[in-house]
């Protein structure tokens, strides 16, 4: 193989369109800086090479980011998974105020049960509620500090237990101040239209209460509890997994029920957080090698460099390729890629 077919090949890791316009004139420019006899490319091009690839795509993924359609997924985004991670965090504080509303005088019985959980359910009530406002900016800010917390209470989990179970809240939450920090040109509000506003409440309300409404009305009393791995719990009566059910539904009414344009960007917005759910909850398991661990007396080991590369890569790689595939869905037959 000669030295222009490696330079050639080593190109073809760059985007299409950025080849057809710097392709030939790149290629020109390293053959002239190569040594008489060289057959193959120095380290240092290899390198230059691979990693000039890699920032064109991450260019070419920020500019289809920033049209328009997707600003306004982001908002969606964050004012969605605020609600969402107000709901995981409010649902014990608030069954801890019912059974103290109905003359319970331990609640609970747990005597920090309002600490964290309570502030935490409060910051994102407010990030919904400014990012609903269209006040993105200041709701962005807000949410660092609960994307903070999460990403500090999966680090002490791992700490103590090498589990890496709860990572997607994390990952959602590290989303919430990035979408909202965008500017968009319509508000929520005007994205989402009054009728899908409800049903966010609606499901907000339901989420957040099912735990309340099944203990203090007595319903799952008679009920065995169930192993309710599919709505992020574990333990749950009948009663509480079918309005968590229902409360989940909701949430995905309003996303399913969107324009095609918008929903689209919104299903391909939540790609890391749903590839992270999989691989911590699917993936790392508890035996064998490379993706499943395994345990010495019941304790996981930690992860291996291998495991942590695509646990951090993969996100990221599937989101972005997601968006091409989006993009080239979209792109008019006329327009080159």
């Amino acid at each position: 193989m000669t030295l222009h077919q490696v330079y050639r090949r080593l190109l073809a890791c760059y985007p299409r369109a950025y080849r057809r316009q710097y392709e030939d004139e790149m290629i020109g420019v390293l053959l002239d800086d190569a040594a008489p006899g060289q057959r193959r490319p120095a380290a240092r091009d290899v390198s230059a090479l691979l990693g000039g690839a890699f920032r064109a795509h991450v260019r070419q993924v920020g500019a289809r980011l920033s049209v328009d359609a997707w600003r306004d997924a982001a908002q969606v985004l964050g004012l969605i998974a605020a609600l969402l991670l107000f709901v995981r965090a409010a649902r014990v504080p608030v069954l801890h105020l019912s059974m103290y509303a109905q003359s319970y005088p331990d609640g609970i019985g747990e005597p920090f049960v309002l600490w964290p959980g309570g502030p935490l359910a409060a910051l994102w009530l407010v990030v919904a509620v400014f990012a609903a406002l269209g006040w993105g900016r200041v709701a962005a800010a807000i949410a660092v500090g609960g994307a903070a917390y999460e990403v500090v209470r999966v680090a002490e989990a791992y700490g103590q237990y090498s589990t890496v179970r709860n990572l997607w809240p994390a990952v959602l939450a590290a989303m919430v101040p990035l979408a909202l920090a965008l500017r968009a040109p319509r508000s929520v509000t005007a994205v989402l239209a009054r009728w899908r506003l409800g049903t966010l409440a609606a499901a907000t309300v339901v989420s957040v209460g099912a735990p309340s409404i099944a203990m203090l009305t007595g319903a799952d009393d008679s009920t065995s509890p169930i192993y309710g791995t599919w709505i992020f719990t574990v333990g749950v009566g009948r009663v509480e997994a079918i309005l968590l059910t229902a409360g989940y539904l909701l949430f995905a009414l309003v996303i399913l029920s969107t324009p095609t344009v918008l929903r689209l960007r919104l299903l391909a917005l939540v790609v890391p957080v749903g590839v992270t759910l999989l691989l911590t909850r699917v993936g790392l398991g508890t035996t064998g090698t490379y993706l499943e661990r395994s345990t010495h007396d019941g304790v996981l080991d930690a992860l291996t460099w291998a495991q942590w590369s695509t646990l951090a890569l993969m996100p990221a790689l599937l989101f972005a390729v997601t968006v091409a595939i989006l993009h080239h869905r979209e792109r008019p037959r006329s327009e080159p890629a």
